[in-house]
């Protein structure tokens, strides 16, 4: 999660679509074709940080991190579910599933014995931003049986490469749970109140985890990126951080806290890295740090052993009414300071983050500062929230010194208006800029046919993709991986949204093209006076995001009417002209 903020770089997305017109595919996650059908076998469970929509689940029978060609995969629901949701009572995998619904259907010929189901990308439900990092389990089943509500979280990622009894027995004892606890969704609030011990103990864990994680991957870049790496550090920073817990025999915020104890944990998981670039032949980059000489560690260790009390501050262990709602908000707090720190230059300190982590260093008698923590908190944990705002405030001066000022950093412009009607409607966006014409010119516009009624909040779609980035206008070289427009599919949902409850402010899209499918989000950011050829006209604007990476795109007309639906890639392009000469 390197580019949150907003910029004009391609998106992985659609310059994938366009590659796999030549290639077949790039880098998704497509599902295996003419595998054998010998025994199947159905896994189901959740997925939790906060619950991961459309999140990649994957058997990982070899554990090496990452989804070889005949292992099987499922996406995550809007709830966090795959295979069966209890909450709907819907079994995608069920014999007259939709293909909507067998997206999430997780199905494997390879027996469930001592297997790691692992899941990674998606969206974090609680804060609408893209997930961070990977989650694991180790499940065991015979072949006969069926592995069923399988809690996937952060808690259980850390046990997954652990190997004995005692070992195990160590570790749950430092985190102070029970072998029971694992199997705990603690973000279920039918009782009304969430369990504030676990969900505060897993917030720890994994928060710490993907921020270390993603400070390895600003050096070991190839990793998530060539074939046959891990998906993420995470599944290198898990195991480690685990074998430094259990060693220590102390406890979870003990652990946290100690410098030295996470330096090992980072060094550790270097060193796995490193192994892996020598297996691949990669050129190493030169060795991070150590113990003995912390070097590019001491900067990241310093602010995440900050991370404990900021969560002890948001998610209070001793509260046993903690609902949902203070959930939520605690989260998106914490989930501004996260993003602050993966985007922090490696090379140049971020001051922000440290007046973050001091803004919710409140001490115990101080109302003023306590009143100031809790109007953010409270502000967070509302639909009209804005975490993306607040990852570029610096949380100090005086626009941040007041309930009221606090509030709104905290929440969207007056002009942000929630998605609710998108069935039976289309859209039709525009990146403006035109790239710098006209050696390296882009052209990048989309326009999406939601299919369905104006009061569902799910159903299909088709797009006209036109994708270019980087054309040469002069020689009339359109460049490798652009399109003048491509027809492509795929499922729409409104994240959140329900039959009474049709507003959402995230538009969650699975693209299909050519066998492969892609993950993206499109969210509402206000509206904008633009100048458009002498004239002045407004625009909605809307963020599109996609594997971390942000196009700021504009629409003159927003949700219209849906009219005729092209049919082929000819259609496309006559749909979406040439604004460049080419």
């Amino acid at each position: 999660m390197k580019d949150l903020k907003l910029s004009f770089a391609p998106s992985k997305l659609w310059l994938c679509l366009a590659t796999a017109l030549t290639l077949g595919a790039c880098g998704g996650t497509g599902q295996d074709e003419g595998e054998a059908n010998t025994v199947q076998i159905k896994g189901s469970g959740v997925a939790i940080d906060g619950y991961l929509a459309r999140a990649t689940v994957f058997v990982d029978s070899n554990n090496n991190g990452t989804r070889d060609a005949w292992e099987a995969w499922a996406f995550t629901d809007n709830d966090g579910y795959y295979s069966f949701n209890p909450i709907t009572n819907t079994d995608y995998c069920a014999a007259g599933a939709s293909a909507q619904e067998q997206q999430y259907c997780l199905v494997t010929n390879i027996e469930y014995s001592n297997v790691v189901i692992r899941i990674d990308a998606g969206y974090d439900v609680i804060t609408g931003e893209p997930f961070l990092g990977q989650l694991s389990r180790r499940v065991n089943a015979s072949v006969a049986d069926e592995v069923t509500d399988s809690v996937v979280s952060p808690i259980t990622s850390l046990l997954t490469n652990v190997e004995s009894d005692s070992q195990r027995d160590a570790l749950l004892t430092s985190l102070n749970i029970t072998e029971t606890d694992l199997d705990v969704d603690y973000l279920d609030d039918t009782t009304g109140t969430v369990n504030a011990p676990l969900l505060n103990t897993a917030l720890k864990i994994h928060k710490v985890v993907s921020v270390l994680s993603d400070r390895l991957t600003d050096t070991y870049t190839e990793i998530g990126e060539d074939f046959g790496t891990p998906n993420d550090a995470s599944s290198a920073v898990y195991p480690s951080l685990a074998e430094q817990i259990i060693s220590s025999g102390t406890s979870l915020a003990n652990v946290l806290e100690d410098e030295n104890t996470l330096v090992a944990a980072l060094d550790a998981a270097e060193n796995s890295l490193r192994e892996v670039y020598e297996q691949k032949d990669f050129t190493l980059p030169p060795d991070m740090g150590s113990v003995e000489n912390q070097g590019d560690f001491s900067r990241i260790v310093d602010v995440v052993t900050e991370f404990n009390d900021v969560i002890d501050t948001l998610i209070d262990v001793n509260d046993t009414e903690f609902t949902l709602e203070e959930a939520t908000g605690g989260a998106r707090a914490l989930e501004a300071i996260v993003i602050k720190t993966v985007e922090e230059n490696p090379n140049a300190i971020d001051e922000s983050i440290d007046n973050a982590i001091n803004f919710f260093d409140v001490d115990e008698g101080d109302t003023d500062s306590q009143a100031l923590v809790d109007a953010l908190v409270a502000s967070l944990s509302t639909d009209t929230a804005d975490i993306n705002s607040l990852t570029v405030n610096d949380f100090s001066g005086d626009d941040f010194d007041s309930v009221e000022e606090i509030t709104d950093a905290a929440s969207f412009d007056d002009d942000v208006k929630a998605f609710t009607t998108v069935g039976g409607k289309q859209l039709r966006m525009s990146v403006l800029g035109l790239g710098n014409r006209p050696t390296n010119s882009d052209d990048k516009e989309y326009e999406f046919y939601f299919n369905g009624q104006a009061t569902d909040v799910d159903g299909s779609f088709s797009a006209c993709i036109k994708h270019i980035d980087g054309a040469n206008e002069t020689t009339g070289e359109l460049g490798d991986g652009n399109t003048r427009g491509e027809l492509v599919s795929g499922f729409w949902s409104l994240l959140g949204a329900s039959s009474t409850k049709q507003e959402s402010y995230s538009l969650l899209l699975t693209v299909t093209f050519l066998g492969t499918t892609y993950q993206g989000i499109l969210k509402p950011d206000g509206m904008e006076m633009v100048e458009v050829n002498g004239e002045d006209k407004e625009f909605e604007k809307i963020r599109f995001e996609n594997n971390g990476e942000i196009l700021k795109v504009h629409s003159e007309n927003g949700f219209v009417d849906l009219g005729d639906i092209p049919t082929t890639n000819q259609e496309c392009q006559s749909r979406l002209p040439s604004r460049i000469d080419i």
